[in-house]
């Protein structure tokens, strides 16, 4: 994905979506998990770059100054638990998916 992706649901498969940023997560899981463990991180697997937050909506939000328009993979640091992905989109409109015990943004 890059910052023109197709946000249309039928053309994004959230399965490869969330192997990559998963992948991307264990590379940096023991330096985010010695510094904090219990926050919130909001991962981008293209760019390599992540964003903490004490919220999902901060890293969330600190990611979205960057990169408006992308998806992000969000996770509790230390936590196996679930994420949630939203966009706000080029017209403005919530793009949201979510996998697990929704959250909401």
């Amino acid at each position: 994905m890059s910052e023109k992706q197709d946000l249309n649901p039928a053309s994004f498969n959230l399965e490869e979506f969330s192997k990559k940023a998963e992948a991307f997560y264990k590379e940096i899981k023991t330096q985010l998990e010695a510094q904090y463990k219990g926050k919130f991180v909001a991962i981008d697997f293209e760019s390599k770059k992540y964003w903490i937050g004490e919220t999902v909506s901060d890293a969330l939000a600190k990611a979205k100054e960057e990169f408006p328009t992308k998806l992000f993979y969000l996770i509790q640091v230390g936590s196996s638990a679930t994420f949630t992905i939203q966009s706000i989109t080029k017209k403005g409109a919530l793009s949201s998916m979510s996998y697990g015990p929704q959250w909401t943004h």
